[in-house]
């Protein structure tokens, strides 16, 4: 309940711009890769937070989606979710973004060391006519403001993290290295796919 108002936020933005230091951001996912992340809450209604999870993709799929932009820890690319099939996949999702109009996805390499968002993830959400909208979260549950000092900052932080990120396109050629060295071309017979 609590996810519900930044979804319905999400829906209508105009600009995306997310740093996901843990796991692929939630429009990106294939269902593979939410399910064995959603199932980590051990909720009583996985397949309902799943279809929920696969509806807020929609908003990619209108005629004028957002435009949305993803830098990624390099952490993401390597956290094994699912099993190798899974991440294969996943990580064959972020690839087709590559080409797309929409979407921009940069990798912020190991190599950055430290950076102005070591302490996590967080969302920036821009409207039409609307404040813009920043939006983080912690254990327990998400928190959105439109404060002016926190969208600053947020916008700042933001920034820096696409300076010190990777290119578009050298951030698709380490995914593409990373899929194939850690997740390999095919499964493995002895593979698991649940951790």
């Amino acid at each position: 309940a609590w996810f519900q108002p930044y979804a319905d936020m999400e829906a209508k933005a105009t600009y995306i711009s997310t740093y996901q230091a843990q796991v692929v951001y939630g429009l990106l996912q294939t269902e593979e890769y939410a399910r064995a992340l959603l199932a980590t809450g051990m909720p009583d209604d996985l397949d309902g937070l799943l279809a929920a999870r696969m509806e807020r993709q929609r908003i990619l799929e209108r005629d004028h989606p957002p435009l949305a932009w993803a830098v990624l820890d390099e952490a993401v690319l390597h956290r094994p979710i699912g099993g190798r099939e899974v991440m294969r996949n996943q990580l064959a999702r972020l690839l087709e973004f590559s080409g797309h109009r929409w979407m921009r996805i940069q990798v912020l390499s190991f190599r950055a060391g430290e950076h102005t968002s070591l302490d996590g993830m967080f969302t920036l959400l821009r409207f039409e006519d609307d404040p813009d909208v920043i939006y983080t979260e912690d254990l327990i549950s998400g928190h959105m403001t439109a404060s002016p000092d926190t969208i600053k900052e947020a916008a700042r932080r933001y920034a820096h993290l696409q300076a010190a990120a990777l290119s578009v396109e050298d951030s698709a050629a380490l995914i593409a290295r990373v899929m194939k060295e850690r997740y390999g071309d095919r499964p493995r017979p002895d593979e698991r796919t649940v951790a």
